[in-house]
């Protein structure tokens, strides 16, 4: 027979040893320690935009200081140019009082202005020569002994009237304008009809020349009224508008003065525009200025304060007023709106009951 077949060898089984890799774990980062990292670099960037709005601010701030200082260098030479202007145009009237009126102030702010000194030399001149000729007229005369005495300064009831007549001529010439105004109009209610066309333009010179010294004076109200008695007899002369127009603005801004200032500044500002020298007129509305400034500034309003101290900065370099301009900028800056609060701790409206029937009660007639 043959040899049985053995069966096949099974293989034991062996055991496969499995490897895991080792896993690394990685510790979080602590947040405490990211969230304060962020918050630095917020805040360096912060400071780096705070740094460079304060310095456009600066440069801002210097630029408009520039600016306005060149716009009231500016405004000061036409100013200056026009009264120049003006006082040559008075010399070529007759008006010498006037023109030197202008020119003084011209050259209290530019002292070496060649025109401002010629014309004013010119109109001393002239108005030198012009009163020269008036004590030339009126050096007396000898009298005879038989003459008949001149009548008194304030004549009661008048002798003769050509004497009388002949010593308001006078007082017409040397410009003793007050005494000739009452003089005239004594003689007119005297005499109505004798040599009428004279004594009335006698007594409108006399009104002119009496109002021009009573504004000189800054007396504007009584100046006006005097004007108006002139102008009942003839056209005044541009010159004497001039001075009714200013008078006008002073009479009207000054009597808001301390009672609405900003009324006062809007007649101010025409008449410092227009004739500067008229009552000190430039120096008031910077006195108005300020005071209008003062009360927003007392409330803490603080922006229109800085709008009245800005203007009022175009009329003065005055180191308190532009410590008082720095405030209300600082203060309008940062001045926010206050946003209002919601109402809260209401309860509902319950139990209401709809109208019924007629809403309103109609009132019989």
């Amino acid at each position: 027979m043959p040899p049985a077949e053995k069966p096949p060898e099974t293989a034991a089984p062996t055991e496969t040893a499995v490897f895991t890799e080792p896993t690394t774990t990685t510790e979080p980062t602590p947040a405490p320690r990211r969230t304060a990292r962020l918050v630095g670099i917020g805040l360096i960037i912060l400071s780096v935009i705070m740094a460079w709005l304060l310095l456009i601010g600066y440069l801002g701030y210097q630029s408009g200081q520039r600016q306005l200082t060149t716009r009231q260098q500016t405004e000061l030479v036409t100013n200056l140019e026009r009264q120049t202007a003006l006082a040559a145009d008075n010399i070529n009237q007759g008006n010498f009082t006037l023109a030197l009126l202008r020119l003084e102030w011209v050259l209290a702010r530019e002292p070496q202005n060649s025109e401002a000194l010629r014309l004013q030399a010119a109109a001393t001149a002239a108005l030198a020569a012009q009163n020269q000729s008036v004590s030339a007229a009126l050096t007396p005369t000898p009298l005879q002994p038989t003459a008949t005495p001149e009548p008194s300064p304030t004549p009661g009831q008048i002798t003769s009237p050509e004497a009388e007549l002949q010593r308001l001529r006078r007082l017409s010439v040397s410009k003793e304008w007050a005494e000739a105004v009452s003089g005239l109009i004594a003689f007119q209610q005297q005499f109505p009809s004798y040599e009428r066309e004279e004594t009335d333009q006698l007594l409108f010179d006399a009104y002119l020349g009496h109002s021009q010294s009573l504004f000189e004076g800054n007396q504007s109200e009584r100046g006006l009224y005097y004007l108006a008695q002139a102008e009942k007899l003839g056209s005044l002369p541009q010159a004497m508008r001039d001075y009714q127009t200013w008078a006008k603005l002073y009479t009207q801004g000054i009597s808001y003065y301390g009672v609405n200032w900003e009324v006062a500044a809007s007649f101010f500002r025409d008449l410092c525009l227009a004739a500067p020298f008229y009552g000190d007129s430039c120096a008031k509305l910077l006195q108005i200025l300020v005071a209008r400034g003062d009360q927003y500034a007392f409330l803490e309003d603080w922006c229109p304060a800085q709008l009245w101290y800005e203007e009022a900065r175009q009329q003065s370099n005055d180191g308190e007023l532009v410590g008082k301009l720095e405030t209300a900028r600082n203060g309008c800056l940062s001045a926010t709106p206050t946003p209002s609060e919601p109402i809260t701790g209401t309860l509902p409206l319950t139990h209401t009951l709809p109208i019924t029937g007629a809403p309103f009660i109609i009132p019989a007639p």
